[in-house]
């Protein structure tokens, strides 16, 4: 008999994909939005197994009497919306993405963004496109920062660090990168710099954040860190939320330390509750300063979107 399968956002599944789990499975869509509804979706079609999205926390609110629960499987990297202490102790199998390195290492979606980020800040382009579409055309209020031959520190040199490092040397600048993995410093490209973190932020003209969000890079870029960096810099985060002290972040933008910052995540983004007009970086962009900030669209691109969840899909199967 065939396990039964709910699966959020199936409309993201290509055909192939689709057919692939029928095979293997019996298939339940599921268009939950809320924790509520995906539990009554769980419940109801008595899923063993899942494929979530993002938006909602998978732990012991949604599963604690969901019976025979086998596993859950996530299109992404990031695991706060997981539960994983719950999982584990319910000894619940997860599928994520992170396990899946050698098959994602060409997926860039999410560097693309933080790049179209670092642009939007450093020209000024979401309030330049806003003066125009009211019927003004005067650059004078618009003037910028060129990229070329500024420095750009990457933290985290992992698969999406190495892109964003590349960008940076196609767009003309220094790069210097910090990565507590010896493994992924190895060989490093000509014009690429490892430092240590205090030069990095001393040195950068623009920051960008690629790491996992673990206990240990909880709040990682705090008061103290962004204090060291260089005046007139530009931070972006496209990793998770948490781990930029979003606070400490907007006091630094109405101070001037930083220029600009944008941002793809926000904290407490995965929270049922979750208000984004109560960030402080949100709050800083309707003030006027130079924030843009995106819901977490990185990964969001067609073809990406595809690819994952057909990878996701064959662990799942591979799982049975």
């Amino acid at each position: 008999m065939k396990p039964n399968l709910l699966v959020m956002d199936i409309k993201y599944c290509s055909d192939v994909t689709i057919k692939k789990l029928q095979f293997y499975f019996n298939l339940f869509p599921s268009t939950a939005r809320t924790l509520p509804d995906l539990r009554n979706d769980l419940i109801s079609t008595q899923a063993t197994f899942l494929q979530c999205g993002l938006g909602i926390k998978i732990g012991k609110e949604l599963l604690h009497d969901v019976e025979n629960f086998q596993c859950v499987a996530s299109p992404t990297t990031g695991l706060d919306h997981l539960d994983i202490d719950y999982l584990m102790a319910r000894d619940i199998k997860v599928i994520h993405l992170g396990q899946l390195k050698d098959q994602i290492k060409e997926v860039f979606a999410t560097a693309e963004v933080t790049w179209g980020l670092l642009l939007a800040i450093s020209r000024n382009l979401v309030v330049a496109h806003q003066h125009v579409s009211k019927g003004l055309f005067d650059r004078e209020v618009f003037l910028g920062l060129e990229l070329q031959g500024r420095t750009l520190g990457v933290i985290g040199y992992g698969r999406l660090g190495k892109k964003v490092s590349e960008y940076g040397q196609a767009f003309g600048m220094n790069v210097k990168v910090t990565e507590i993995d010896e493994q992924k410093m190895i060989e490093l490209p000509q014009g690429v710099e490892r430092v240590e973190l205090d030069r990095l932020l001393m040195e950068s003209d623009v920051i960008s954040i690629h790491l996992p969000l673990t206990n240990e890079t909880l709040n990682y870029i705090d008061d103290k860190k962004i204090k060291k960096m260089k005046a007139g810099s530009i931070l972006i985060n496209t990793s998770r939320g948490e781990i930029l002290d979003e606070a400490a972040a907007s006091k630094a933008l109405e101070s001037g330390r930083l220029y600009g910052v944008g941002v793809d995540v926000l904290s407490g983004e995965v929270s049922e509750n979750f208000d984004p007009l109560s960030s402080p970086l949100v709050l800083a962009a309707n003030t006027g300063f130079n924030v843009v900030i995106t819901p977490h669209i990185g990964g969001w691109a067609k073809n990406a979107v595809m690819k994952t969840r057909e990878l996701v899909a064959e662990a799942l199967i591979k799982s049975i």
